[in-house]
């Protein structure tokens, strides 16, 4: 069986890996190189070399801080090709600025040509690999064997996933379950139809009786099935027993399920904890996001700063008061922040506010206006084209807030809603968003976080591009009030 090999193979991969991306994009970089009567190719070895060895190191630590290298034979091929791609591509970026750094330069064209070859090269070793992988599993090479302990509804949606997946290279020896467990007193109908029906199944009387399965069959791995909250003694002998036999053993993070909320593995220190979450978690997107906040918040201010101070300077001679509107807002989980705009409403607008609470235009908390009389000329054509929120480039810069996400409410309004709204606060505020783009800004406060919690449930990098693309035409229009 090949399966004793697995561990050696998962540990052999990443020296594959970049063995292949090494050798890939050194040649692909090295014919890259045009001849030409200033410089030769053997000028630049010295540069190649710089960077083929620095792509090599950055690749395996990457892929080693990412946990590219774990066991995948029940996962998606489409996920782990994007890991290791994903990884050459941070790998190869940063192998670009090490050359440049530290070694003459190369054409931009030779970097573009190691990239894809690299990723070519990469991507096609391992899909041979994985479905040479998945034919010899499928043909009952190379399988793993399992004990299933529990009959439930989610032991069946194991059982069943298994057996319509035989490239997985999973056989169930048997699925079990121990006397006094109160959650499975039914056995569910789906085991007495096929494909579970074919499935060998029992009782067991006490959990010491998985320590005679254990022993007297070949088990790989034991899932357990069984509801923590009323087998938690049970579990703990299970436990105990594969411990000792040094089996390792599979547990859904079922205690506390909630509809909606997603799971994972953290550490505090060395303790594991099983965290529950709703919301993005994609921390490298996230970062991403960060990322390019960052630098759009930066462009934004360079190239905008001529049109900036003219705003400023007309603000401050076409009415008195200070040029910047600051005003404390609700961010990220509850944080609360100071937003800056340009003023746009006579200096003593927040007084006025309560004698006019009778023309809201909003229904619920939100307070707005369309033809408000605290609005200054300047301030209303500046609202128009949203010109009064370019300040807020600084609240994007240090992070308060980002580009793209659900629009920051002051915190009278921000602590009025309704408790499933809170969950808009699960990602930064930002300076444009789906309400902003409707283009209708009388619409209903429900309807406005309706907008805001698809924004979070849909969520991606390719959104927020899709979002900032049409912020452009949004403004151009002049729809804003």
């Amino acid at each position: 069986m090949l399966y004793h090999n697995v561990q050696v193979m998962a540990h052999s991969l990443r020296f594959i890996d970049t063995a292949a991306v090494v050798t890939a994009a050194a040649t692909a970089a090295w014919y890259g190189i045009p001849e030409s009567a200033e410089v030769s190719r053997t000028a630049l070895i010295h540069p190649l070399a710089v960077f083929s060895l620095s792509l090599g190191f950055y690749f395996a630590a990457i892929a080693e801080r990412l946990h590219v290298y774990i066991a995948r034979r029940t996962e998606d091929v489409g996920s782990e090709l994007f890991s290791i791609a994903e990884v050459l591509l941070y790998a190869t970026g940063l192998a670009c600025a090490t050359t440049e750094i530290l070694a003459a330069h190369l054409p931009g064209s030779s970097y573009l040509k190691a990239l894809a070859a690299g990723i070519a090269l990469l991507l096609g070793l391992r899909l041979a690999m994985r479905f040479t992988l998945r034919g010899l599993r499928r043909r009952g090479d190379d399988y793993r064997v399992w004990l299933i302990v529990g009959h439930n509804e989610r032991a069946a949606d194991i059982a069943q996933t298994v057996l319509a997946n035989p490239h997985f290279g999973i056989r169930i020896e048997e699925i079990v379950n121990v006397a006094g467990d109160e959650g499975a007193r039914e056995l569910p109908a789906r085991f007495l139809e096929a494909p579970l029906a074919g499935l060998r199944r029992r009782v067991l009387g006490s959990t010491q009786q998985v320590r005679e399965i254990v022993a007297t069959n070949v088990i790989d791995e034991v899932v357990v099935t069984l509801p923590v909250r009323s087998c938690y003694d049970r579990i703990r002998e299970i436990l105990d027993i594969c411990c000792e036999a040094g089996i390792s053993v599979k547990l859904g993070p079922e205690a506390f399920e909630k509809s909606g909320f997603s799971t994972e593995v953290a550490h505090v220190g060395s303790i594991a904890m099983v965290t529950h979450y709703s919301g993005p978690a994609n921390y490298r997107e996230l970062m991403m996001k960060r990322f390019i906040d960052f630098v759009g918040a930066t462009l934004g201010l360079i190239i905008l700063s001529p049109l900036l101070a003219g705003i400023a300077l007309a603000v401050k001679l076409t009415s008195p008061g200070p040029v910047f509107f600051v005003q404390t807002r609700v961010g990220l989980h509850g944080r609360h922040f100071r937003m800056v705009k340009f003023r746009s409403m006579v200096k003593d607008a927040d007084g006025q506010r309560d004698e006019l609470e009778q023309l809201n235009e909003q229904d619920e908390c939100a307070f707005k206006i369309r033809n408000d009389s605290r609005i200054t000329p300047l301030g209303r054509w500046l609202r128009k084209y949203h010109l009064d929120e370019l300040p807020q480039f600084w609240n994007v810069l240090v992070g308060d807030m980002s580009l793209v996400g659900p629009r920051p409410l002051p915190v009278r309004e921000a602590f009025g809603n309704e408790w499933w709204q809170r969950r808009r606060l699960t990602m930064p505020p930002g300076l444009t968003c789906h309400w902003q783009l409707a283009a209708d800004h009388s619409m209903p406060f429900k309807q406005w976080m309706e907008l805001d919690m698809a924004y979070i449930d849909r969520w991606s990098l390719w959104l927020d591009m899709k979002l900032i693309a049409r912020t452009f035409a949004t403004v151009a229009r002049g729809k804003g009030w």
